[in-house]
């Protein structure tokens, strides 16, 4: 991607990694799947500034590498596809 952003990154805790096959990690970070770790980066990556506070419920907004992702308000909370958005860490080039 040569686009300087800024981008909002969906990314997965620590928990949600764990889930994950023994040793899905380590074959994504192989040289010959690196085509594949680019796609999943690109789906968790929105090109914008998207602040939860600014978010709607039903929201949907496309992903670099194709695909949507929809967001969901409940209570005080707000969810991506399902799994709750627990921090917002801001950066010099989006969040």
């Amino acid at each position: 991607m040569s686009n300087a952003g800024p981008f909002t990154v969906f990314a997965p805790t620590n928990a949600a990694f764990d889930k994950l096959p023994a040793g899905t990690v380590d074959d994504l970070l192989k040289p010959e799947n690196k085509e594949k770790l680019t796609n999943i980066l690109g789906y968790h990556t929105y090109v914008g500034t998207l602040k939860t506070e600014y978010m709607q419920d039903g929201q949907e907004f496309d992903m670099v590498f194709g695909g949507k992702v929809k967001i969901t308000k409940k209570d005080d909370k707000t969810f991506v596809n399902g799994s709750e958005i627990v921090a917002s860490i801001p950066t010099s080039n989006g969040i």
